[in-house]
């Protein structure tokens, strides 16, 4: 990425579409304004922004949005933040970031590498794990398939008979589909992630809530009664439970069946928090150990001590930078940290635009792009980093995590630079030789980068960070998920 305007304003869409999972409270905050911005939006939809299929088309529209979430988010935490500069210091550390990477040399690991590394366990996914892991990425997926006869002829595939297909369209709500295999006696849940205006008004919809359960939903642990939690998100969880009671009451209970719930992005979140209320409302499950969440791309949704009581039963996967499990308010706060300090290196640096000199000096600078001189070294920009995540407190009632035991998947900047490398190389050969060079049948003809595991909880320094990187949005796709699991092969 050589230019840093273009950056910037790929930046932009990729923490606005962190931002409207990410920024719950603040939304409801300015549910006025919000109001009032999107029935303008609605009057005018054919011009671009935000359409009925949840789009983010139009780089106006999603700029005025970003600058909305984030000027909001300041309000959120009262004066602490009244000074920082966004339109200044976010360009600024977009640069940081490009600059980090294209410094580091190639046969040097990288500190995002280590970072990621040192999270948790390094582990191989394998056997029937990575059997079980696939299928349930599938079973996650078809939770989106409009068609119930194509959904059947899915499911059937794998030997389930298709039950109810619930297809919803209201904010407050999720779409989702019960399946059976009468021989393994088990009852698949599978959950709609985001795909439309309304489910994203789900996401939106959410100030950290509390709630106090019927039971607590793990053995012996009476303090886990209640619960903080996403609110759009609990509220749809609410009332998924509420229509499984049938089945689960007159069906899976007495037939003593497992109950397996899957989803991905709004349907994650939902599948690990309808699995807490369906522990604390049936007892039964817990004592019998019969219900398991495996989710794809969960956006943080529960308090620190009820995300890491979810670990005997629930498996989150995390790919890689993806926006989305790093959508929280306590994160957006590390964000606004690290660019205070950033906003600080330039105010010493004479680059804080604040009259024509500085002006000319901070413009000067962000137009140096990856080749100028950096506003501190990487070292100094992972202590930013260290520093701001123990300036935000992991234990504050409003603060969420990503639950259960994290699968998190990644591969290294480090074989990335290289692989940009040797395109490189590849090009300038072709071009001595007077060939064509097309990067895109190069890349195909090239092994996949190898993806890397480590297993780890909401909690891990990589979650409590929004990382910035071209993919960030990217791997919260289906399809990305699809391929780094694949990659584990």
């Amino acid at each position: 990425m050589s230019d840093v305007t273009d950056g910037t304003s790929l930046f932009t869409l990729f923490l606005t579409a962190a931002a409207l999972i990410a920024v719950p409270s603040i939304i409801l905050a300015s549910k006025k304004r919000q109001d009032e911005q999107t029935e303008e939006k609605d009057a005018s939809k054919d011009e671009g922004g935000m359409n009925d299929d949840g789009g983010l088309t139009d780089m106006k529209a999603v700029s005025a949005k970003i600058s909305v979430l984030l000027d909001n988010a300041r309000n959120k935490f009262e004066d602490e933040y009244m000074d920082l500069k966004l339109r200044v210091t976010i360009p600024a550390l977009l640069q940081l970031v490009i600059q980090a990477e294209e410094k580091t040399p190639s046969d040097q690991e990288f500190s995002r590498d280590v970072l990621y590394n040192k999270t948790g366990k390094a582990s191989e996914v394998k056997g029937k794990e990575l059997e079980n892991l696939d299928q349930c990425l599938s079973f996650a997926e078809w939770a989106y398939e409009p068609s119930t006869k194509e959904l059947e002829k899915s499911l059937g595939s794998c030997g389930y008979s298709l039950l109810k297909h619930e297809k919803v369209e209201e904010a407050g709500l999720v779409g989702y589909y019960i399946a059976i295999d009468p021989e393994k006696k088990t009852a698949i849940i599978g959950i709609k992630g985001t795909s439309s205006l309304s489910d994203m008004l789900t996401d939106c919809c959410a100030a950290t809530t509390k709630q106090t359960l019927d039971h607590s939903f793990v053995a012996n642990d009476d303090s886990l009664k209640e619960i903080s939690a996403h609110e759009g998100i609990l509220i749809s969880s609410n009332a998924l439970a509420k229509s499984l009671e049938p089945f689960i009451k007159h069906l899976f209970l007495p037939l003593n069946y497992r109950l397996l719930l899957c989803g991905h992005s709004l349907g994650a979140g939902a599948a690990g928090l309808t699995g807490v209320l369906l522990r604390s409302q049936y007892p039964e499950l817990i004592k019998k150990n019969s219900l398991e969440v495996i989710s794809f791309a969960s956006p943080p949704v529960l308090n620190h001590k009820a995300a890491l009581a979810c670990l005997p039963f629930t498996t989150s996967v995390v790919n890689n930078s993806d926006c989305v499990t790093r959508a929280s308010l306590n994160n957006v706060e590390v964000l606004f940290k690290i660019l205070q300090d950033i906003q600080t290196k330039l105010v010493e640096a004479g680059m804080d635009p604040v009259d024509r000199k500085s002006t000319s000096a901070y413009l000067s600078k962000i137009k140096s792009g990856k080749s100028g001189e950096m506003l501190m070294s990487t070292e100094e920009g992972f202590d930013v980093i260290g520093k701001a995540q123990k300036g935000v407190s992991i234990d504050d009632p409003d603060h969420l995590y990503v639950p259960g035991k994290v699968i998190l998947l990644y591969r290294k900047w480090q074989d990335r630079k290289k692989r940009r490398e040797e395109l490189e190389a590849m090009e300038q050969a072709a071009k001595d030789k007077g060939e064509k060079f097309v990067e895109e049948e190069a890349v195909k003809e090239q092994e996949p980068l190898p993806v890397f595991c480590v297993r780890t909880d909401g909690v891990a320094d990589p979650l409590r960070l929004i990382e910035i990187d071209n993919d960030m949005v990217m791997d919260h796709l289906t399809g990305s998920y699809h391929t780094m699991v694949d990659g584990l092969k």
